[in-house]
């Protein structure tokens, strides 16, 4: 009996799903002083333009510890200036030299438009889009996972240089799916919590690692490529569902549910692949908003997995606990007390920046729980090379970005993860002839820019 093969193709389409918050947004990349880029904070040029000198900065010694720089610079801001660096647009502090920083990257299958501290434009239109996540997690090759990441980032870092890109990507996406009506399946590496902690292992280390320095017996001074970010922390896997949305969805988990199914690739992703972020989501557990949860942050992902980096919350996560959950009743002193004590280090939102002042005012607040965020902050900017520079990656450039080398691979990518099915006794109504021709239908049948997914690297609209 004769054998035919086909594909199957399962497509999965989703708006953008990325924040509510959108807005233009200042150049990210190398800091800008005078007209001039510089790829690094502590060029003695760059202070010299600020009527500064860098020798006056201990936080630029080379020397010393990443601990004791970032203890300088946070020692020589006021409290003020420690508040305005606790939002995803952290502010700077001209006065000593710290330039503003835009945390929020993505590189989910690629550097992505969306987020404050990319964009494309007139030097780099684009870059390299791999396979949707749920498509590379079906080949089930490791080691292809962890190159994507490695590709993703070299372009990342090359946008750095130009100016087009920060350094700090949230992503990957690691969120178990559990129906596959649910719109961000294609973000993710699908419903077995194994396969989805292996994938994210593997894809952090290709984004994070620097090639002959992947182990150090002090993981807070390892360096980074770029640093990656698990999210969305936890139990979270609901947009918009019979009047409940992924807002104030308040997940009830078993505690065997929360280990085995919902925390054990976010333990794999930090424990294994030892990222530098992980991102608490919009919605409650078991009561509890996971942004404000003790428990969850500073006990599990810090304390048991030992998280060497920082926190932050999926956007406008903060004011979603005071103004749409109305968890506690709390006012927004309250709210950020809550989340900056159990362990939230950064707000992607205005929470931080505009209400913690008045909560240390009340007491809710010690300036040392500031001074720790901060300590967690800077000192993943440290082994970024933001403040001395990076030797490894300085002569990247636009001749990095969607190379041909880079495209094909991605191509590849895609055969890699199509899914054959065999047509064992003629199940399918189909012909092994190859006169025959096929017909493709529906509202996605001669699409383009549809097929490339969401956070996709390219801005369409630009």
């Amino acid at each position: 009996m004769a054998r035919f093969y086909t594909f199957l193709f399962l497509a999965v389409f989703l708006s953008t799903a990325a924040s509510r918050r959108l807005s233009p947004r200042a150049t990210p990349g190398p800091i800008l002083t005078s007209g001039k880029n510089y790829t690094r904070v502590c060029d003695a040029a760059r202070f010299a333009s600020l009527g500064l000198d860098v020798k006056d900065m201990v936080y630029c010694d080379r020397s010393l510890s990443y601990a004791d720089r970032v203890a300088d610079l946070i020692g020589r801001m006021t409290l003020d200036e420690k508040i305005a660096q606790l939002g995803d647009q952290a502010l700077g502090a001209p006065r000593i030299g710290l330039p503003k920083y835009n945390w929020w990257s993505e590189i989910l299958h690629g550097v992505s438009w969306v987020g404050h501290g990319t964009y494309f434009g007139d030097i780099v239109p684009g870059a390299t889009s791999f396979p949707t996540v749920i498509l590379s997690a079906a080949s089930f090759n490791q080691s292809m996972w962890k190159k994507i990441g490695q590709v993703a980032s070299t372009e990342a870092r090359a946008m750095y240089n130009l100016g087009h890109a920060g350094l700090t990507f949230w992503s990957p996406n690691i969120n178990v799916v559990r129906d596959p009506r649910w719109g961000r399946v294609l973000e993710t590496p699908g419903e077995d919590p194994l396969t989805v902690g292996l994938y994210a292992k593997n894809f952090v280390r290709g984004l994070q690692d620097v090639e002959g320095q992947e182990l150090s017996s002090d993981p807070n001074s390892r360096p980074l490529k770029v640093s990656s970010c698990c999210k969305h922390y936890a139990a979270y896997d609901l947009d918009s569902w019979k009047g409940v949305n992924r807002y104030s969805f308040d997940a009830r988990v078993t505690e065997q549910d929360m280990a085995e199914t919902f925390l054990r690739p976010f333990e794999m992703c930090i424990k294994e692949g030892d990222a530098s972020s992980i991102m608490c989501s919009y919605n409650r557990v078991n009561g509890i908003p996971v942004c404000a949860d003790a428990r969850l942050l500073v006990e599990t992902v810090r304390g048991e997995w030992g998280l060497h980096g920082y926190i932050v919350s999926d956007c406008d996560s903060l004011e979603v606990m005071a103004d749409g959950s109305h968890w506690l009743n709390d006012d927004k002193e309250d709210t950020v007390a809550q989340a900056l004590n159990a362990g939230l280090d950064l707000d992607c939102g205005i929470y931080y920046p505009n209400y913690t002042g008045s909560a240390v005012k009340k007491g809710m607040i010690r300036e040392s729980s500031i001074n720790n965020a901060l300590t967690n902050l800077y000192t993943v900017l440290m082994r970024l090379g933001f403040f001395d520079g990076s030797d490894e990656f300085k002569s990247l450039g636009l001749k990095d970005i969607c190379s041909k080398e880079n495209v094909d691979f991605a191509a590849e990518a895609a055969r890699q993860g199509i899914v054959l099915l065999k047509n064992e006794n003629n199940t399918l109504p189909l012909s092994s002839s190859p006169s025959k021709t096929f017909a493709i239908v529906g509202p996605h049948a001669n699409a383009t820019t549809v097929m490339i997914g969401n956070y996709e690297g390219k801005r369409l609209d630009s």
